[in-house]
């Protein structure tokens, strides 16, 4: 074709695309409609008809959610050869131009019909998000933007072609479709296969090392090694004998019953004595021979037996675990050395590494205490951070004469407060009492006995602190009207009521508090039918009206 038959072909595929307007209008409302009811569906989850919808029993209901990973893959593709075909015209200035209208088009449409499947598929099956910080959500909301993008993308392409013009908008829009997709799609991968084939590609080349990146909140993949490859002793034996056997047999604990040891393979081959009449030395480890193996042989012995290890009282041995020990212990080479070899090495058969299947892998168990570990660490940083935070506020209220030796941290190391007035006792009034509200959320022990506090301020101040323990109103004007304060304290566990004007009345509104624990009503208004009353309500809750 010569420069001037393709101007020719050029000039009219722009006169057949400028055509009539109508077409254009209609596609424009059909997507802003689509886009708009995608966007709407997270606001209306546990509204009806979408909540009724969720909740139906039919069979298609969970079905169509099933079509979720089928369908994303075709937008995906689309959008994927679209791009491919965009660069191939723009880097042929022009003399290349595709038909991708249609293609945008159909994306736009299996990209509305993967967020309907995925957004059953998320609800239907329990697997409600609701915040950022869950990678569901993140999922979900970045499908539907992709669905936006890319809506808007196929009106800037067919508006453009209409009025011939060919600015940047298309390209920009496109291509923030494509990375949205990409992002959103590596999200939903790494939640379902469980890992993220970046970081291992990343990982592969060396650019990153292990534990370097997190492949999504539940922490970071674990590689397990295959049971066949675990060394038989370090890796298989060692963690049962931990769990089952060095609480009593360790030399390292100075546990020796019997004076018999078992954490070290040479312990295991020097045995230890019976003691009786006269002292019997027996093996605990005869290697090959599982019938003079004093190890295996307890194992099989009747639970109500003496000898049966372990004792009846702990916990047992699990049925694969004795089954491990034993084709250890038989298949084991004579000789006092152990050479450590892998299930494999040892031509262990496939029931055996079933059985190691079935045990926590020193990979999981690794992760679990490094879990553990990173756990504890935040929680002692989060409650030095609190007590970092709490200790201004102590230090001014300290500068008060009334809280210099009656309020102080719980112990050395805790950010708990607790408030005793004993030594105050009537001094100690309502406008004292509020100025406890600085610290209202850290106090645990309150104790106001005999001290001139009203039921007015009890009732304003008592709900704000949340994570009262203990509770002493003892000898005060406490009445029936405190108890509806008293009554939201949900982690209280010991009440004083001594020399209260508490009614039966009051003792029935506490009925709420599932973790009380002791109840003192000695010389208050209360009666012992009230008592009982409350008691069947709270059945863990001990009353107590005498001195004691």
């Amino acid at each position: 074709m010569d420069e001037a038959s393709e101007y020719n072909h050029e000039t009219d595929n722009g006169a057949a695309e400028k055509g009539g307007i109508v077409g254009p209008i209609f596609l424009t409302l059909f997507i802003l409609a689509i886009t708009a009811g995608l966007v709407s569906m997270p606001f209306f989850v546990d509204k009806e008809p979408l909540k009724g919808l969720f909740q139906a029993p039919e069979w298609w209901t969970k079905n169509i959610g099933e079509y979720h990973p089928l369908i994303l893959h075709l937008p995906i593709g689309i959008i994927v050869l679209t791009v491919l075909m965009e660069v191939c015209s723009w880097f042929s200035f022009g003399r290349y131009r595709p038909m991708t209208g249609v293609g945008l088009f159909l994306a736009f449409i299996a990209g509305a019909f993967a967020c309907v499947t995925g957004f059953f598929d998320l609800n239907v099956g329990g697997m409600k998000a609701e915040s950022w910080d869950d990678a569901w959500f993140q999922h979900m909301w970045l499908g539907i933007i992709f669905v936006g993008i890319l809506g808007l993308a196929f009106l800037a392409k067919i508006w453009g072609r209409r009025s011939g013009a060919r600015g940047p908008i298309y390209g920009i829009l496109l291509f923030g479709a494509a990375g949205v997709m990409g992002y959103a799609a590596h999200i939903g991968g790494v939640k379902v296969h469980k890992t993220d084939p970046v970081e291992n590609t990343l990982r592969g080349l060396g650019i990153i090392k292990d534990g370097a990146v997190e492949d999504d909140k539940e922490g970071d993949v674990v590689i397990v090694v295959p049971p066949k490859d675990r060394l038989a002793y370090a890796e298989v034996v060692v963690p049962i004998l931990e769990n089952r056997c060095y609480s009593c047999h360790s030399e390292k604990d100075d546990n020796g019953k019997g004076e018999l040891w078992m954490d070290t393979y040479e312990n295991l081959l020097f045995g230890g004595e019976l003691q009786d009449d006269e002292p019997e030395k027996y093996s605990t480890l005869v290697p090959g021979d599982v019938e003079k193996s004093y190890m295996i042989s307890v194992l099989n012995l009747p639970l109500e037996d003496d000898m049966h290890m372990p004792p009846k009282k702990k916990k047992q041995l699990d049925a694969h675990e004795i089954e491990l020990l034993t084709w250890w212990v038989a298949n084991l080479p004579a000789g006092k050395t152990l050479k450590d070899k892998t299930l494999e090495g040892m031509g262990a058969p496939q029931n055996i590494l079933d059985a190691v299947a079935k045990m926590v892998s020193p990979e999981e168990r690794k992760a679990m205490e490094e879990k553990l570990e990173a756990e504890k660490a935040q929680v002692e940083a989060e409650k030095a951070a609190k007590r970092e935070a709490l200790q201004s506020s102590l230090n001014t209220l300290k500068e008060d004469e009334a809280f210099k030796t009656s309020l102080d941290y719980a112990s050395q190391d805790s950010s708990d407060l607790e408030f005793s007035a004993v030594s105050l006792r009537d001094k100690f009034n309502d406008e004292t009492f509020v100025k406890l509200e600085a610290v209202a959320e850290s106090l645990t022990s309150l104790g106001l006995g005999a001290t001139s506090v009203t039921e007015g301020a009890l009732v304003e101040q008592l709900p704000k602190m949340v994570n009262l323990r203990k509770l002493n109103l003892s000898e005060t004007e406490t009445g029936d009207g405190a108890m509806d304060a008293v009554a939201k304290l949900d982690k209280l566990r010991y009440l004083n009521l001594y020399g209260t004007q508490v009614t039966d009345a009051g003792l029935a509104k506490l009925k709420t508090l599932v973790n009380l624990e002791s109840l003192y009503l000695w010389q208050s208004k209360a009666t012992p039918a009230g008592g009982e009353a409350l008691q069947k309500e709270l059945p863990g809750l001990e009353v107590i009206f005498g001195a004691n």
